[in-house]
């Protein structure tokens, strides 16, 4: 072990940090090291410190910070894609897994989630209690990193992003200081937190508002692609009409699995209301010759939908996406590409094992309006040219090379095949979204011109040394998004 390691563990030690502090070999680091998701994250760092309060973040980032040239990670729930996004090879992690206190103030009807909880632990006790909060829609995603990317959720249409419903973060600064960012103290602060991710702190709690927990109808209805035409002019339409429909909620997943020929088309859908067979939805209700059984669509708690809906991630992954106005063409176009990348894969891994995935969902301009009712945010989506589609695209292989060499490109080209149509009939739109981004890609460069202005004086402002833009290299970082004219 390094000189530089010994340093950063015997601080973290002096700082009372050893009962939470460990190392390889040791139970607590492999067990810690194998649950992170993508196995590109897998990257066995010096040592891994799992604080348990507010007050041992702090002591870990001081302790840290002050080990001169030490470079360190933080971890929510360890999902997100990007490269040393949330471990590091060289240097230290900040894991948060410990950090999972749910409390709910009945007097503010306030939920306070730490950052080290997964959605499904977060829906399983709030729908016990009656209520909900707009987080996310996968189960194992971690709530820190979700809710500083800003958050897509069932609820967009209706509450805006998940960030618009937080209320007052907790955040330990880069000198180890304890603060509150909320609209009255810290009010800058808050906004950039509002969809900056880890650029200014570690947030050690979110205050989010509360809402009634109604059981939802929802189901998944699986298609052949010979479907594909009908099932995209439903899901134009509905898009196009979703702003007066917030309630209903759809997104299309097309899955080819490891050794299978060929891929199939899932419609998930939801009524949050819990009416079934609502109105909006059917179109998607009629198309005909399903692979499923449509009896299977069912009323449910939010938390027994996600327990239904888990999406496997294991091997080497890669996904990545792009934003594009909503249009029929353009989809029909990404179906295609899809089949190339899919024959791309077939030549390249002989024995056929790998997994390729498109998810298609809504990302609308009517959301913009509910953000700014709250108090705004640093998304940017007011400046998008019209209703838009994210393009979600990834695929799992079995080696790190076959990621590099094959996956990464195959799925590049895709979208860049798709973005190019797309402005070549001025169905493009210049927007990403973080929490979906990958190596190569910079978000915050398209977050418009003056929230790149307010991110990047947020930043010197409270991590003057840059520590997360420079210690913290993992993540995307607001020093290296370009100052703009326009968006």
């Amino acid at each position: 072990m390094s000189s530089l390691a010994q340093l950063a563990i015997s601080k973290l030690r002096k700082a009372g940090l050893g009962d939470v502090l460990h190392v390889p070999g040791e139970q607590t680091y492999e067990a810690t090291e194998a649950s992170l998701a993508p196995y590109s994250q897998k990257l066995r760092p010096w040592a891994i410190v799992q604080p348990r309060s507010t007050e041992e973040v702090s002591k870990a980032v001081k302790a840290l910070v002050s080990t001169k040239g030490l470079q360190f990670a933080v971890r929510s729930g360890g999902h997100m894609w990007a490269d040393y996004s949330n471990n590091i090879k060289e240097g230290v992690t900040i894991d948060l897994s410990l950090m999972t206190k749910r409390t709910y103030d009945l007097e503010t009807k306030l939920v306070s989630l730490q950052p080290g909880s997964r959605w499904k632990d977060v829906y399983r006790d709030l729908c016990e209690e009656g209520l909900l909060v707009v987080g996310g829609r996968e189960p194992m995603v971690g709530v820190g990193g979700f809710l500083i990317g800003g958050g897509l959720s069932f609820f967009n249409s209706r509450k805006g992003w998940s960030c618009d419903t937080i209320v007052n973060y907790e955040v330990v600064l880069a000198d180890g200081s304890i603060v509150q960012a909320n609209k009255t103290t810290n009010p800058d602060l808050y906004l950039a937190l509002k969809g900056g991710s880890l650029n200014f702190g570690i947030v050690t709690r979110f205050d989010m508002e509360s809402m009634e927990s109604k059981n939802i109808w929802c189901g998944m209805a699986v298609y052949p692609k010979t479907s594909n035409n009908q099932i995209i002019d439903a899901y134009v339409d509905f898009t196009n009409n979703l702003a007066d429909n917030p309630d209903d909620y759809v997104f299309l997943y097309a899955y080819r699995p490891a050794l299978e020929e060929d891929y199939t088309i899932s419609i998930n859908l939801s009524d949050m209301n819990g009416i079934a067979n609502p109105k909006p939805l059917q179109k998607f209700l009629d198309i005909p010759n399903p692979i499923s059984n449509k009896d299977d669509f069912k009323v449910k708690t939010l938390y027994e939908k996600l327990t239904d809906y888990v999406v496997p991630s294991a091997n080497y992954t890669n996904w990545e996406a792009i934003t594009v106005q909503v249009d029929a063409s353009v989809l029909r176009r990404a179906s295609g590409e899809f089949e190339v990348l899919i024959s791309k894969l077939r030549r390249a891994i002989p024995d056929n094992n790998f997994i390729a995935r498109m998810v298609t969902q809504p990302i609308l301009k009517s959301w913009a309006r509910i953000s700014a009712s709250k108090g705004g945010n640093v998304l940017g989506i007011e400046n998008l040219p019209a209703d838009c589609l994210n393009i979600l695209v990834g695929i799992e292989v079995q080696s790190l090379e076959l990621r590099e060499k094959v996956g990464r490109p195959a799925v590049k080209a895709l979208l860049a095949d798709v973005k190019s149509y797309a402005k070549s009939i001025d169905k493009d739109a210049d927007w990403l979204y973080l929490n979906y981004c990958t190596d190569g890609q910079e978000p915050f460069a398209t977050y418009g011109a003056k929230n790149v202005k307010l991110l990047k004086t947020v930043a010197a402002k409270y991590d003057p040394n840059r520590v997360f833009q420079e210690r913290v290299p993992g993540g995307f970082k607001i020093s290296k998004a370009p100052l703009m004219e326009k968006l």
